[in-house]
C-alpha cells in the first residue's frame, strides 16, 4: 500500500505532499492540477518500466514538465517525486543535462539527477538505504547483503530500475521495482469509429485490461471464466436493465456484443456507444481477476449518463476492497453514492499563484 506521496516542481505542482489512504477522492476545479498530479504518480510508474524520456517526451520534454514559476535565487530546478510503502520508500529527482561538450540534438533530454530507495521501518536512514544513485555511479544493497557500486553503464535519462541487468542480485530494487510496474492507469479508452474494441480482435488470456482499453472483450472473457463473473453480470445489470453482454468467438477473434430487450439480434461493439463501451471498460478494468495494488482512474463518469453513476459507484467500492484507488472527479453525486458503500479519504485540490495545493477533507 501506498502511504504517502511528495512531488515538486512538477507543473503545477510546486510543493505537493499528502497521505493516500485505501480509497481516494480528488475534486478540485479545472486546471487546479488533478491532472498533473496523476500524470505525476504515472511519471513513477514509468520510471519503474524504463520509460521516463518517452512519458515526458509525450508531454512535451522536461522542459514543459518543469515548475514554470518563480524559484528562490540560487535554487537548483529538479523535479523531485517521491513514495513511501509498506515496504520501502522511493525517491526520484530528474533534472536538465549538465553542460554537453559535444553537438548534439538531445539538449533538452531528462536527466535523472538522483535515484534512492530505502527500507520500510526504518526512516530514510543511510543505514536503511539500498539503492543511492548520484547521477550515472550507483550503489545497489546485493543478495548478500554487500553494498556495491552497480558494475554496468546506465543511460542518464532512465531509472535504475529499467536497467537492472541481473535482478535476483538485488532483491530490494527488484521488489520496488515489481510493485510501482503493477499500478494501473486509466484515463481515456479507445473507444471512437474505428477503434481496435469496436472490431474483432484476435484474443488471448488477458487478466488486465491495456491502458487503452484494446483487449475489452479478451479481458471480459477472461472475468467470466476465471474472475468474479458474477459481480460483473451483477453491475452491469444495474447500469443497463435489460441488457446482457457476451463475447462471441469466431475463427479465434473475440467480439463484444450486447443483448437488449426488444431487439431481435444483438448489438455489436461497432453500434455500441461511447458511454456503453467506456462503462465496459471501466468494469473489466476493475475488476481484474489479477487486482493491482494501486489504480489511478481520471474522471471515470466522463461520457456516462447520470443513470449510470450508481453502478458505478458499486464499482469502485466493490474494487476498493482488493485495490488501494486514487480518483479525480468532477462529480459531487459519484462521491455520495460511493460514501453510501465504503468510506473514503477526501482531498480537495485548488490553486494559487500557479500552484497548486492539496487539502484533505475528510
Amino acid at each position: 500500500m501506498i502511504h504517502s506521496v511528495s512531488i515538486e516542481n512538477y507543473r503545477s505542482a510546486r510543493k505537493v505532499a499528502f497521505e493516500l489512504g485505501q480509497l481516494n477522492l480528488v475534486f478540485g476545479a479545472n486546471g487546479a492540477g488533478k491532472s498533473n498530479i496523476y500524470n505525476a504518480l504515472r511519471l513513477i510508474h514509468s520510471a519503474a518500466e524504463g520509460r521516463i524520456a518517452a512519458r515526458l517526451a509525450d508531454e512535451g520534454g522536461i522542459q514543459k514538465a518543469m515548475w514554470a514559476g518563480d524559484t528562490k535565487v540560487g535554487e537548483i530546478r529538479r523535479v523531485m517525486l517521491s513514495v513511501d510503502t509498506d515496504d520501502f520508500s522511493y525517491e526520484l529527482q530528474l533534472g536538465y543535462p549538465d553542460r554537453i561538450p559535444y553537438p548534439t540534438f538531445f539538449k533538452l533530454d531528462p536527466v535523472v539527477k538522483e535515484e534512492n530507495l530505502w527500507l520500510a521501518g526504518f526512516g530514510r536512514r543511510p543505514s536503511s538505504m539500498v539503492m543511492k544513485r548520484r547521477n550515472q555511479t550507483v550503489f545497489l544493497t546485493n543478495v548478500e547483503g554487500e553494498k556495491i557500486t552497480y558494475p554496468a553503464s546506465l543511460y542518464e535519462n532512465e531509472s535504475v530500475f529499467g536497467q537492472i541487468g541481473e535482478p535476483h542480485r538485488y532483491p530490494d530494487a527488484s521488489s520496488a521495482r515489481e510493485f510501482i510496474r503493477n499500478w494501473r492507469f486509466y484515463h481515456e479508452f479507445a473507444i471512437s469509429g474505428g477503434s481496435p474494441l469496436r472490431v474483432p480482435q484476435v484474443g488471448y488470456r488477458s487478466p488486465v485490461l491495456s491502458s487503452d482499453g484494446a483487449n475489452l472483450a479478451a479481458a471480459f472473457r477472461t472475468i467470466e471464466e476465471v474472475g468474479n463473473a458474477e459481480l460483473l453480470r451483477e453491475i452491469l445489470a444495474k447500469a443497463f436493465p435489460q441488457c446482457t453482454f457476451e463475447v462471441t468467438l469466431s475463427d479465434g477473434r473475440f467480439l463484444m456484443q450486447m443483448y437488449r430487450q426488444g431487439l431481435r439480434r444483438p448489438l455489436e461493439a461497432a453500434e455500441m456507444s461511447d458511454g456503453t463501451l467506456r462503462f465496459l471498460c471501466l468494469a473489466v478494468a476493475l475488476l481484474s481477476p489479477r487486482p493491482p495494488a494501486f489504480i489511478a482512474l481520471n474522471e471515470p463518469e466522463n461520457s456516462l449518463h447520470q443513470d449510470m453513476l450508481p453502478a458505478l459507484a458499486m464499482l469502485i467500492a466493490e474494487a476498493s476492497r482488493e485495490t488501494q484507488i486514487w480518483l479525480t472527479s468532477h462529480s459531487t453525486v459519484l462521491a455520495k453514492l460511493i460514501k453510501a458503500h465504503v468510506g473514503f479519504s477526501l482531498f480537495e485540490l485548488s490553486i494559487d499563484d500557479g500552484a497548486s495545493d492539496i487539502v484533505q477533507i475528510d
